[in-house]
């Protein structure tokens, strides 16, 4: 829907894209506290919402082309920052803030938006209807299957560790700009990562209590 006061469109898809960004700012703040186990419960929210917003707006094939190409932008814009600058933000304040943990954050945050930079430009120039069955490059979403486990480890040892982090924010970054073809997971497969997540989820609030 648009509203003729203010510009953009507004629809449930819109909303929860909107939703899952605010999810992944709030787990900044929630880290920065010392709450881990919410903050991963909001950031893996985040990646939920990125999830249910594409389902919600092909629920909806009536709606302009404008505002299906409305939806896609504001989606990548909002995956930018929270996949590809909220966890760079959360590392930092978990101890890793070192001039190479900072270049690398860099270069994370330069492969994530060149990644949907590509993405935008796949889906408006060689898509038809604007879909697309397979992504080019790792999706940027992924980082929300890999922190929290980054989070386990970190508390487990009871402090930083650094070469675990960086070897696996450079080995996501590179994925992000990868010319490999990943099919979009649907139906079962979408089942399967909400239940690795809230699997996660549950082992990072069992290792808080006990540490």
């Amino acid at each position: 829907m648009k509203n003729r006061f203010v510009i953009g469109y507004y629809n449930l898809a819109n909303f929860v894209t909107i939703l899952g960004l605010l999810c992944a700012l709030l787990s900044c703040f929630l880290i920065e506290q010392g709450h881990y186990t919410l903050a991963m419960v909001a950031f893996s929210s985040a990646g939920l919402c990125d999830m249910m917003d594409g389902r919600i707006a092909r629920a909806n094939p009536s709606a302009g082309k404008r505002v299906r190409y409305y939806g896609v932008q504001l989606d990548s814009l909002c995956d930018v920052v929270s996949f590809g600058v909220v966890p760079c933000f959360m590392a930092y304040w978990m101890g890793y803030n070192g001039t190479l943990d900072i270049l690398i954050f860099l270069l994370f945050a330069f492969c994530g938006a060149t990644r949907l930079a590509n993405f935008n430009m796949e889906v408006a120039l060689d898509s038809p209807n604007l879909k697309s069955n397979k992504f080019t490059g790792v999706p940027i979403p992924f980082t929300v299957l890999v922190f929290p486990i980054l989070v386990i480890v970190h508390l487990l040892v009871g402090r930083p560790v650094y070469w675990l982090f960086r070897l696996v924010l450079l080995l996501i970054a590179v994925g992000f700009i990868l010319r490999v073809r990943i099919p979009k997971p649907t139906g079962r497969t979408q089942l399967i990562i909400v239940a690795y997540q809230l699997i996660v989820l549950l082992a990072l609030l069992i290792t808080s209590l006990n540490v």
